[in-house]
């Protein structure tokens, strides 16, 4: 299966407190060339990116106005794929739960949710145009992209079981750097979808209540999950953190080789990574 990081949306409070405060790490373009967007049209959302590309923000409806939706209270993925029909037909063989729409002009899009095992949301993409490999947010011509989504997961083996099977991903193997942090990279703990040799893709990690302590960090970046991305000044950034009083965990380079990674939460109390390739 082809497939490629679409966006990632987080969930927050407000949206025009949130933006700003998203604006300290990326440049907002008020003006974009609608694509994907169409698919999110019913949620109210802001779009850091282009097209739909790399980081959406929304707002969650109360659960009890939703009619036949899902929805996520953690950022979520949303994931390309160039044949969502194979997806379907693999979780209706499963007897898995999901929900499948159309949306776009002249129903360009194809869109299905469903939880992996560990009930993260899981959302899958098919552009009737065709897949193409270049349309991804870790490449959208601006200066920062999505380096990868990280799912917790209470069995590894089975969310990873899940997306080889019903999406028919191919596993990789954990690259990590010389001086690695303390974390274990044991399959069962920490496993990997890779879109390339720099671990850029999905991660599926087992929660380790002691992870940040052992690092010495202020944040515990296997809880919960985040998206992570990558810029291209870092030090900048820490510099806009650190004027506005920004708790961060300065990781350096300590999980992926020639990667700079700090972690923070955002006004929601998101967890973020931020990385730069070093």
């Amino acid at each position: 299966m082809n497939w490629s990081i679409l966006n990632v949306s987080v969930p927050v409070h407000d949206l025009e407190k949130s933006k700003k405060f998203y604006q300290l790490i990326f440049p907002h373009q008020d003006k974009q060339e609608t694509l994907y967007q169409n698919i999110f049209e019913k949620e109210e959302s802001v779009y850091f990116g282009n097209k739909g590309l790399g980081l959406r923000l929304f707002k969650p409806m109360p659960d009890l106005k939703l009619n036949d939706k899902i929805q996520s209270r953690r950022s979520y993925v949303s994931i390309l794929v160039d044949n969502i029909l194979k997806i379907k037909t693999n979780l209706e063989r499963k007897k898995i739960d999901f929900i499948f729409e159309t949306s776009g002009d002249g129903v360009s899009l194809h869109s299905l949710y469903v939880q992996e095992p560990s009930l993260n949301l899981i959302h899958f993409v098919q552009d009737n145009n065709g897949f193409n490999k270049e349309t991804n947010s870790w490449s959208m011509g601006l200066d920062w992209g999505v380096h990868h989504m990280n799912l917790e997961s209470l069995d590894v083996r089975s969310s990873i079981d899940f997306f080889t099977n019903i999406s028919e991903m191919i596993e990789g193997e954990w690259v990590a750097p010389k001086n690695k942090g303390d974390f274990s990279i044991d399959p069962s703990e920490l496993a990997i979808l890779p879109l390339s040799n720099n671990n850029r893709g999905l991660h599926v990690i087992k929660p380790d209540d002691g992870f940040g302590y052992r690092n010495n960090f202020a944040h515990n970046p296997s809880i919960g999950g985040h998206p992570a991305f990558t810029i291209k000044d870092l030090s900048s950034l820490k510099n806009r953190l650190d004027k506005n009083n920004i708790l961060y965990s300065d990781a350096k380079v300590y999980a992926m080789p020639g990667f700079h990674q700090i972690y923070l939460y955002d006004i929601n109390a998101n967890m973020l990574e931020v990385n730069q390739a070093v």
